[in-house]
């Protein structure tokens, strides 16, 4: 490729491009950088197209290019000349280029680009990465003039950072951004941002090598990146505080570098617990800022959920009948945005009584209510709340959910479609309302609504999970699996979700992921009831009955009143051949709830192993009058009377069965057996060869076919089925 020399002004000898001083005489050369200069359509590496420059700035230059190796995929190509380096310098600087390129390279992340290839080439060193359709926050924040950002959007923004400036403190070795500001992050067409510039131009700009402010950017550097003091993870803590206050007020901080006033005073959407998280990531001290990026996420993730569930600001308001905030109800809502919420309501209670006419204050109360699970007296303060101000969105989907929580579904779809006349865009409210569909059967109906909430808040975790519980039992299950994905994606600590996750695929068959994901559950929460039964059916599904028991004891042992858990106990204690605990465990299950067929069903199969029949008849004559339609119940039933020589009765029970599951093989048998015993033997073989046809494996039903066929005196088929009844008893050899 073809440069073009610079002449000295002293003696005019040609030096080349990038000389630092004269050939002949010594003289220092001016210094021109080289970059951003290459032509369309240039080929670089002999693979990478240039198609236009997008990008210049001091010792860089971005194109975007094709690379023609992979059907012409476009790449972003960042350009960094050597120019003005001492020889000393260029060979430092190839090492330290190669070092953090290769560095870079491993990095795997979501809001990363990936970093395909590194090389140098014609005095150039190049670093080719993904190619980001979209824009700069710095550009962002030029076409939206001095507007704050949306408070919404700042929080999915700061959580992104968090999450992606997490992946890289935790790197081995740890890596510090250091230069975090609005023209390094780049918003794609979706939303999803990417830090785009790791300063890996830094090795090539001359007597800047240091971890100096040549590393940060004046206004949103960290103090010690001005200074001696080794840059830490706070340091880019101290750069997201700066960038998140400067997207929620619209101010500059390059202009009066580290004097940032409360972000409240240029925006009143920005709720107290904000402005606090905001004040300490920008502490010029670093030990004062918070130690981690997690912990900034997990205060900027509490605002959001309560951004979402619209109880951000209770202190003003436009309606008629809400007063301005008193110091009891400031100090309630400082209390339940700190989750302390038996002291919120205690606070929320004294303002109450102080204003008996406050309906924020009466809000406020019931909401803690709910969070203390105290549903009927939760129900009760919304109920006041709305008499006072029959406007309050939040208080109708308070009052909807309250009533889905005593199950009184129909009121609630009321009180839902009341918040929705009021609001119809407002997510909780469909969210509450699909919950209430669900709860009334209305599965098609609840689904709709669910998508109406994610429509509207696409975060919204709940409307996430309620969507995946209604597909699991749709058994949908792929798609189940995604909702439950996606709730996760929104709040990794969401103990519910990852449960429900692991029943899915249970459900799905896929035994050490639902062991996995019932895990992680426990993780987050040791003493959480379901995720340990849902250990225990996947231990049990794999054989490892021992195991299973510890799981379902520990259940029992978390909630006493679990009565899936006592009655999985019992199958197990069954299986174990410990059969009369597992008679206790299942009258431990009737205790709680006598209508619980599946342990009526369990209590006789055992009692008929001990030899009670008559209190086995019991047990499975409640199951059939509770589930008539249990095809288990009616065989074991028929099992129960062909014992007390009912032959007859047992024959009417097991047709039941059949009627219900023509496909039941045990039903089949025992309905050959009983057949055989009243003499019906061309029946009795019908019934065996049609057990024969779905289970052909089964020693047993071949063992019912040569009795059928002794007793009609088909003596030859009668020892050619024996010998096969024999030949698979012996594994089928």
């Amino acid at each position: 490729m073809a440069t073009q020399e610079q002449f000295c002004e002293n003696c005019g000898a040609a030096n080349l491009p990038t000389a630092r001083f004269c050939q002949v005489c010594g003289i220092q050369l001016p210094f021109k950088h080289t970059t951003g200069d290459l032509p369309d359509n240039t080929m670089l590496k002999g693979r990478y197209q240039l198609e236009k420059r997008i990008g210049q700035g001091g010792m860089g230059a971005v194109y975007k290019a094709a690379d023609t190796l992979f059907d012409n995929r476009p790449v972003a190509i960042k350009e960094m000349s050597r120019a003005g380096l001492s020889p000393a310098l260029v060979t430092e600087a190839e090492e330290a280029f190669e070092r953090e390129a290769r560095l870079l390279a491993g990095l795997l992340h979501p809001n990363l680009p990936r970093i395909y290839d590194h090389f140098a080439e014609d005095e150039r060193s190049y670093l080719i990465m993904d190619f980001i359709k979209g824009q700069t926050i710095e550009e962002y924040l030029e076409k939206s003039g001095t507007s704050p950002v949306a408070l919404e959007q700042v929080l999915d923004w700061g959580e992104q950072l968090c999450d992606v400036l997490s992946y890289l403190h935790n790197h081995q070795p740890p890596i510090i951004f250091r230069d975090l500001k609005p023209s390094n992050v780049m918003i794609d067409e979706s939303g999803h941002i990417f830090l785009i510039d790791f300063g890996i131009a830094r090795i090539f700009k001359p007597g800047q090598l240091h971890d100096t402010v040549a590393l940060g950017s004046p206004g949103y550097a960290a103090p010690e990146q001005y200074g001696k003091s080794q840059s830490t993870p706070r340091s880019d803590i101290y750069s997201l505080g700066a960038l998140l206050h400067c997207l929620l007020t619209a101010d500059d901080p390059s202009e009066q570098p580290f004097f940032f006033r409360p972000a409240s005073q240029r925006n009143q959407a920005v709720p107290a617990e904000l402005e606090t998280l905001l004040q300490q990531t920008l502490e010029m001290d670093a030990n004062k800022r918070p130690a981690t990026a997690q912990d900034v996420a997990k205060v900027l993730r509490h605002v959001d959920q309560q951004r979402i569930r619209g109880i951000l600001s209770t202190t003003v308001t436009s309606k008629p009948a809400a007063r301005v905030a008193s110091k009891s109800m400031l100090d309630a809502y400082t209390l339940y945005s700190q989750r302390r919420f038996k002291e919120a309501s205690s606070a929320y209670e004294r303002a109450v009584k102080t204003d008996g006419f406050n309906a924020l204050a009466w809000q406020g109360l019931g909401l803690t209510q709910a969070s203390r699970g105290l549903h009927r007296e939760a129900l009760a303060s919304f109920e006041r709340t709305l008499q006072l101000d029959p406007k309050l969105v939040t208080s109708w989907n308070g009052k909807g959910a309250a009533l889905n929580m005593l199950q009184r579904n129909q009121e609630a779809l009321a009180a839902f479609d009341q918040a929705l006349l009021l609001e119809s865009n407002n997510a909780l409210a469909w969210n509450g309302k699909g919950a209430a569909q669900y709860a009334l059967g209305y599965s098609t109906q609840a689904l709709s609504s669910f998508d109406l909430a994610l429509h509207f808040e696409p975060r919204l975790t709940q409307a996430w999970m309620n969507k995946g519980l209604v597909l699991r039992q749709l058994r949908r299950y792929d798609q189940a699996l995604y909702a439950f994905d996606q709730a996760l994606s929104q709040d990794r600590s969401c103990v519910e979700c990852w449960n429900n996750k692991g029943t899915t695929l249970y459900e799905m068959g896929q035994l050490q992921g639902a062991l996995q994901a019932h895990q992680q559950a426990i993780k987050l929460d040791q003493k959480y009831a379901p995720a340990w039964y849902g250990i225990g059916n996947a231990l049990y599904a794999q054989h490892k009955l021992n195991s299973a028991l510890d799981a379902y004891e520990q259940a029992t042992r978390i909630d006493p009143r679990y009565v899936r858990a006592w009655d999985r106990r019992g199958t197990v204690l069954g299986d174990l051949g410990r059969l009369p605990e597992a008679l206790n465990s299942y009258n431990k299950a009737l205790d709680i709830d006598s209508h619980f067929a599946l342990s009526w069903y369990g209590k006789g199969s055992i009692l008929c192993q001990l030899r009670q029949y008559e209190e086995a008849l019991d047990a499975y004559d409640r199951v059939t009058r509770l589930d008539p339609y249990s095809p288990l119940a009616w065989n074991g039933k028929g099992n129960v009377l062909s014992h007390l020589g009912y032959q007859a009765q047992a024959l009417d029970a097991y047709q039941q069965a059949l009627r219900i599951e023509p496909r039941m093989v045990s039903a089949l048998h025992n309905k050959s057996l009983v057949l055989r015993n009243l003499n019906r033997n061309e029946e009795a073989l019908a019934a065996a060869d049609e057990a024969i046809r779905w289970a052909p494996n089964d020693p047993d039903n071949w063992q019912r076919k040569a009795e059928a066929l002794r007793k009609l005196r088909r003596r030859k088929e009668a020892k050619e089925a024996e010998k096969e009844a024999q030949r698979l008893m012996r594994g089928g050899v």
